[in-house]
């Protein structure tokens, strides 16, 4: 009799637990789980098949491929979704707050650094954010696959991330935009050399003036539709060219001898010389002024003078070189400094100053030339066709 009794108790307990699963199941259905659901039982019988998915999840296959496609924001994008299919909103709009920043620090720093770096950087985070959704969503994933469930298309992997290529390329074209005009002064008109390159003029200066401004700096180079901005102005202090540059190159010495020279190359362009010549950053601060002018001699060597050197030291300069049998007409390229003394700088051929025996000639060209720009000592200079400093000798 005490054993009718505990079947009959064991029984009841079987149908209400069955009862309870009856009408809790449709509660538990959203949202979806990651692993399998499984079912207690009491009597040692296999747990039901749990349901094939009806969503599908990207592996780390399609993050990585959104992600050369669209850049980081793309690839934490497909983690974003299948977060959401799992039922883990938080951690999706995580992983797109993260995938946001990597991008906008990768877009920043881009264009700071040299091209091979960036493209290893580039690298790097193509493989990190693949290797992050191996690891936080690949036992996921696999489950999911496990029970039936579908893989997300390749084919939408790839159009996410073109769609989120497409939309940087506006977000960022129209930043451009924006802040070429925030550093463009408020009475200001613009010429677009090609189709990116900007010529910022003054009220003082004419369209006809900053057109031939930027005439001159594509065929000497200098714009070559990169999207680069030059500001020319002109008041009673003189001409001022301003050039927007990257952070850091005023701190150069070749990328300054280089501005010089373009400032210089342009000086009789625009009617005076010598000019100033600014460098300035994205948010319109002056970081180095210069003065630069240049003069010919002959009919293809150039003598830039900068500092407080004068035009006039620099035509007493160029017939000496001729004398000394340095200038022969033929395209050199010679710079005058004066300031905190006299600088003579000379672009020489590569290895010129390697040894001492060759740097004798050049020494011995600039004692010829010395009287003509007030004597010794005289600060010489050997550079490279890149403009680096090579090698600083002083001649007595």
């Amino acid at each position: 009799m005490r054993g009718t009794g505990r079947q009959a108790s064991e029984g009841a307990g079987r149908v209400a637990w069955r009862l309870a699963l009856t009408f809790a199941a449709p509660l538990c259905k959203n949202p979806p789980r990651e692993y399998p659901l499984t079912y207690p039982t009491t009597d040692g019988e296999n747990a039901p098949t749990p349901p094939t998915p009806t969503y599908s999840l990207f592996d780390s296959t399609s993050v990585g491929l959104a992600t050369l496609l669209g850049s980081p924001i793309a690839g934490t994008t497909l983690m974003a979704v299948n977060y959401h299919r799992l039922g883990k909103g938080g951690k999706g709009a995580a992983a797109v707050a993260i995938g946001l920043v990597a991008t906008v620090m990768a877009i920043l720093f881009g264009n700071k650094v040299p091209y091979t770096f960036s493209t290893v950087v580039a690298i790097g985070l193509l493989l990190m954010t693949r290797s992050c959704a191996q690891v936080l969503q690949g036992p996921a994933v696999t489950d999911h696959v496990s029970q039936g469930g579908k893989l997300g298309s390749r084919w939408a992997a790839a159009g996410i991330g073109v769609a989120v290529l497409v939309a940087l390329v506006a977000v960022t074209g129209a930043g451009m935009t924006f802040v070429k005009w925030e550093l463009a002064p408020a009475d200001s008109g613009k010429v677009t050399i090609g189709t990116r390159d900007d010529v910022y003029y003054s009220r003082s200066v004419t369209e006809k003036e900053a057109r031939g401004l930027g005439e001159k700096l594509k065929e000497i180079g200098y714009f070559t539709d990169r999207g680069v901005t030059v500001f020319l102005a002109k008041d009673s202090s003189g001409t001022v060219v301003s050039f927007a540059v990257k952070d850091g190159a005023w701190e150069q010495p070749e990328m300054v001898l280089a501005f010089e020279q373009i400032g210089g190359g342009v000086a009789r362009l625009l009617g005076e010389s010598p000019i100033k010549v600014r460098m300035i950053n994205t948010n319109r601060e002056v970081k180095k002024e210069m003065t630069a002018g240049e003069v010919i001699s002959g009919t293809k060597d150039a003598i830039f003078f900068t500092g407080s050197a004068t035009e006039a030291d620099a035509r007493a300069l160029g017939p000496a070189l001729v004398t000394a049998g340095y200038l022969l007409d033929n395209g050199a390229n010679v710079t005058l400094s004066k300031g905190e003394g006299t600088v003579i700088s000379l672009v020489v051929s590569d290895t010129a100053w390697e040894k001492p025996e060759n740097i004798v000639p050049y020494e011995n060209t600039i004692r010829q030339v010395a009287s003509s720009v007030g004597g010794l000592p005289i600060k010489l200079r050997l550079l490279n066709a890149s403009l680096a400093t090579q090698r600083e000798v002083t001649v007595q």
